[in-house]
């Protein structure tokens, strides 16, 4: 979010807000939530908040997945790894 959203970044907070809107439920952020997510507090992660934060960025639900879980769970993912069995 940080990289994406705020000033100087490639979107404002508002406009952000304005994409953000969940495509299957329609479920919509706000400006404040927006502006909560730029700061990095935390607020309550539902797939909807996740699918419309997708949506405001531009990017795949699954990168926002992976990174809500790393930051909210401390999953971490090493995407750059191949998978090998012993």
């Amino acid at each position: 979010m940080r990289e994406h959203v705020g000033e100087g970044r490639p979107l404002t907070i508002r406009v952000f807000a304005e994409r953000a809107i969940d495509p299957r439920t329609g479920t919509a952020i706000s400006k404040s939530t927006a502006g909560n997510l730029v700061t990095g507090s935390r607020i309550k992660i539902t797939p909807e908040i996740l699918g419309a934060i997708a949506v405001g960025l531009g990017v795949p639900l699954r990168l926002v997945q992976a990174a809500a879980a790393e930051q909210y769970v401390g999953l971490v993912l090493d995407h750059g790894a191949k998978h090998r069995e012993k």
